[in-house]
């Protein structure tokens, strides 16, 4: 029997154990990286992917220094326990058993998500299965405990260059994290800072611009839906001018709003994904620029972290503008844990949340053991009231106020007691997202969302004219992009490759100070449109580098020649310099729409006046027509091509 100096061994090294966990974490993120990096690759450099590496780097460090001390404890309590019995138990031993019960313990694990991901499991068949595995651990440990000893001394010493190289690159992120943490931020604001203009004329008008995210105008009530779903809308409307024909320039948030805010084709501007590149020039050319150099004070709520502020590259060109966190209710560990990471670096590092996502080993751990919330993250109330009391403290006139609210986007899961007005339910499962059977369920409660969405604009009003704020305030109402439950089509919610009429579709009613007539404005107008129709509402001269046209003579009975409009999405190009080859562009002339896909050069035509479900391709039966259309973007794609080589 060995004696208790030589079981002393069994004090195990803390960094005997950080050495094999570093070495395995740090490959496992390198495969990463090198994954990550084939998708970032199309909307920014790798100058820019590197500070995301040494912050991610830095998390992950962190994370397997708390590993191993969460195996480190536990050893050495064991190591002492084996000391009291005299057990023959080698540190070697120790360290070997965690090394084959953590891999046994996630293949059970990732082996019931892949074959039984929708069988509930009870505690104690957990507790059975994690005995199984324990004992399976032990058992091996025994088996191969003549050779252990061996393999881990010679593990140790193979691992010492991985230990060194890795260790340098922890190292050197520390200084790349901390200056883009603490400093560069605060430089590119500084650099940019665009003093307001101290000529401000108190006489022209407030701007209030309300966008809900992915409403649309297809299942309001207001635009002919047969559910009841913008009872105070359709009210309000009858004293303002509605257009009954807006289009947006895409189908999903980062694009539009970046066509919101500068007045710029997608192609033009070059956001062509979520996480995108910012707006070409957009510290130079961009509506609030304009206003703000024209006297306007300019504020920002935007629930949406797409939509923020800081990722629209327009930070300081409002005056005021929280992060998109500050309206979040976190409702599980991984909401919580996504919004304090998104606080303090989400505007300093495009891939904050990348130990966060679903195809990252700690994201998805920490999503599993994340009840899923059915309800929004993100409160409108919160966001409208803000705006009032930035307004009740005496800000500065004029002001041009832009508040995005986040529902009615998905999770689909209204409050009470809007929830099962169109269509009652007790069962969660309708709103789980994304399968066939439950459609209807999910339109139900998204059409519930609007009515919540549009007792809160009521109060938002209300609140205005309890303020007296109407008689010298414009109210906008609009919305980024549409929401599909298309069966027809098997497109459900927003992005990806398709242009229906359910995701380009939008709301647009404005309401001028102290207007008292209402008028319907069935003119096709676009997207772009709008920030030109505030400037000139404002009095300020359209930008010449602005896409879209001022509304202002529709607004005021006039006739203005028809336009072609646009739409279209580019989410498998890359964003700078490179032509356009993959995507869909939609083009609207008259009571024609056509949809063309470049990679597949598969066109569809329809009449929408006589099929406003878009379920008739007229492409073969009306030639003529199809490819006068076609033309138009054929066209129009080689001279943004043109001007993309260029560097334009």
């Amino acid at each position: 029997m060995k004696s208790i100096n030589s079981l002393d061994k069994t004090n195990v090294s803390f960094w005997q154990i950080f050495r094999i966990i570093f070495v395995i974490f740090s490959l496992y993120l390198l495969t990463d990286v090198f994954f990550r990096w084939d998708g970032f690759r199309y909307y920014a450099s790798f100058l820019e992917f590197l500070p995301n590496v040494s912050f991610l780097s830095l998390l992950w460090t962190i994370v397997a220094l708390s590993t191993t001390f969460l195996i480190w404890v536990p050893l050495r309590a064991s190591g002492w326990l084996f000391r009291c019995f005299r057990w023959e138990i080698s540190s070697q031993h120790l360290l070997f058993f965690p090394f084959i019960a953590i891999p046994l313990g996630l293949l059970v694990w990732k082996g019931k998500k892949l074959a039984a991901t929708y069988i509930q499991t009870t505690l104690p068949v957990k507790l059975i299965v994690l005995l199984c595995v324990f004992c399976l651990a032990v058992f091996l440990t025994w088996l191969l405990c003549n050779r252990i000893e061996r393999w881990v001394n010679a593990f140790q010493d193979r691992i010492t260059p991985l230990v060194w190289i890795f260790g340098i690159f922890i190292i050197l992120s520390i200084p790349i994290t901390a200056y883009r943490t603490l400093w560069y931020h605060t430089e590119t604001k500084e650099l940019h800072e665009v003093a307001r203009s101290s000529e401000a004329d108190k006489n022209k008008p407030n701007i209030i611009l309300v966008t809900f995210d992915a409403l649309t105008a297809e299942d309001m009530s207001l635009y002919g839906y047969h559910r009841d779903t913008t009872p105070f809308i359709n009210e309000w409307a009858k004293n303002a001018s509605l257009f009954t024909k807006a289009q947006a320039e895409s189908n999903f948030t980062a694009s539009t709003l970046a066509s919101l805010m500068t007045g710029k084709r997608v192609w033009t501007h070059q956001v062509y994904h979520v996480r995108g590149s910012k707006p070409l020039k957009i510290k130079t050319e961009s509506l609030p620029l304009l206003l703000k150099k024209n006297g306007y004070y300019n504020i920002a709520y935007l629930t949406n972290i797409v939509a923020n502020a800081g990722r629209l590259g327009l930070e300081d060109r409002f005056d005021v503008a929280p992060i998109a966190t500050d309206y979040m209710r976190p409702t599980n560990l991984y909401e919580h844990i996504d919004q304090w990471l998104y606080r303090y670096f989400g505007e300093q590092f495009r891939l904050y949340d990348w130990a966060l996502r679903h195809d990252f080993i700690l994201g998805d751990i920490i999503r599993s053991y994340s009840q899923y919330s059915y309800e929004t993250a993100f409160i409108p109330e919160k966001a409208f009231g803000d705006f009032l009391d930035v307004i009740d403290k005496k800000s500065p006139k004029p002001f041009f106020a832009w508040i995005h609210i986040h529902p009615p986007h998905d999770p689909y899961f209204p409050p009470e007691p809007y929830r099962g007005t169109f269509e009652p339910s007790s069962k969660l499962l309708e709103v789980i997202q994304g399968t066939d059977e439950n459609i209807s369920f999910s339109r139900a409660r998204y059409d519930e969302f609007i009515l919540y969405c549009d007792n809160q604009f009521k109060k938002f009003i209300r609140q205005l004219e309890e303020r007296n704020m109407m008689e010298n305030s414009m109210v906008m109402l609009s919305s980024d992009h549409g929401e599909s439950f298309s069966e027809e089509h098997d497109y459900f919610r927003h992005g990806g490759p398709h242009l229906y009429e359910q995701v380009t579709h939008i709301p647009l009613i404005i309401k001028e100070p102290g207007q008292t007539k209402g008028r319907v404005i069935n003119d096709l107008v676009a997207q772009v449109d709008i920030p030109a129709t505030i400037l000139d509402l404002s009095g300020i001269k359209v930008a010449p580098w602005m896409e879209g046209r001022s509304l202002k003579p529709l607004l005021r009975g006039k006739e203005m020649p028809p336009r072609i409009i646009f739409s279209m999405v580019y989410q498998e190009n890359p964003s700078r310099g490179n032509r356009l080859t993959i995507g869909t562009i939609a083009v609207w002339e008259g009571d024609y729409k056509l949809i063309y896909y470049l990679e597949k050069k598969k066109s569809l035509l329809f009449n929408l006046k006589q099929d406003p479900y878009e379920l008739n391709n007229l492409f073969d039966k009306e030639p003529e027509q199809g490819q006068i259309l076609l033309t138009l973007i054929k066209n129009n794609l080689r001279k943004a091509n043109i001007s993309i080589s260029r560097g334009e």
